[in-house]
């Protein structure tokens, strides 16, 4: 099982692009398989919507929380790092026109020397998509269609697609990602977001947040199969796990039980501070080794 971290940049004057290059290469360094970096276009200071991963739907992050796009982010780690891979945790991939989306992430792989997995969800946050001037209903429909149009145009010299929100004919987007495609992680515990997963995607990524472990992975491994598709080379099962109070050893038990179900790369997100923080990554990658 890999094991790789979640974490968030551009938060604080301290937590810069200096900051981040630093964090990467000690991630390296200590051992982990991978980096995520999450995504909001922007933020509010109250929301209608509610969050899916808390109990009450409130956000548990501040109003005036800052955060680096995460495109970027994964430009910036690849430049200073040689194996780490960078994966977006996740993408809101309807906020985004498709083929700009295409062009971004194929030149993403390239700077990243094909180490880098895109990690896509639909959003939770109503108010995000209007004040992007997306429409919020049937953003679900909307970023199948996306996956689809970008494969179209990253596999095809004369790319065409025809659906209900993307429309084009004979479209040439070169070169193409360096092994052809870049994989398409899809993030969501919802049984939707599970069946786009084993439709569309090369792999799943889950959050073990108010659910029974064994059960969840199951629904998955069943809609899976009911695809037509199975877990293996092509096809990852990822848990990001989000950590409160938890301690290093509390979390390498849980990541031992993530291998034994069979997750292919388990994602830690420990608040790592900006002091001493190459001593807190080193401790949290000493403590989940033996879960590998």
């Amino acid at each position: 099982m890999r094991i790789g971290i979640a974490s968030t940049f551009g938060g604080s004057p301290k937590r810069d692009i200096g900051f981040l290059k630093e964090f990467a290469v000690v991630c390296e360094e200590v051992g982990f398989d991978a980096l995520y970096a999450p995504e909001h276009v922007v933020f509010f200071a109250s929301y209608e919507s509610k969050y899916p991963y808390t109990e009450d739907g409130s956000p548990n992050w501040g109003p005036d929380t800052g955060l680096y796009d995460p495109l970027f982010v994964c430009a910036v780690a690849a430049m200073v790092t040689t194996k780490l891979r960078l994966a977006t945790s996740v993408l809101i991939l309807p906020e985004r026109p498709a083929l700009l989306t295409a062009k971004e992430v194929m030149t993403l792989d390239h700077i990243a020397g094909g180490r880098f997995d895109l990690g896509i969800g639909i959003g939770w946050s109503d108010e995000e998509f209007a004040a992007l001037g997306v429409p919020w209903p049937r953003r679900g429909k909307r970023a199948d269609e996306y996956i689809e149009a970008i494969r179209e145009a990253w596999t095809n010299d004369r790319a065409a697609y025809h659906g209900e929100f993307v429309e084009f004919e004979n479209a040439v987007l070169r070169p193409a990602p360096l092994s052809g495609t870049v994989p398409v992680i899809v993030g969501g515990d919802s049984p939707a977001a599970m069946r786009r997963a084993a439709r569309l995607g090369d792999g799943w990524y889950g959050w073990w947040a108010g659910v029974e472990l064994e059960e969840h992975i199951g629904k998955m491994r069943t809609i899976l199969a009911e695809a037509g598709r199975s877990q293996g080379p092509d096809w990852s099962l990822r848990l990001g796990l989000p950590i409160a109070t938890d301690t290093p050893d509390e979390v390498a038990v849980k990541a031992a039980q993530a291998r034994d179900v069979g997750v292919d790369e388990f994602v830690i997100a420990p608040g790592i501070p900006t002091r001493d923080f190459d001593v807190h990554l080193r401790r949290w990658a000493d403590a989940l080794a033996n879960a590998r």
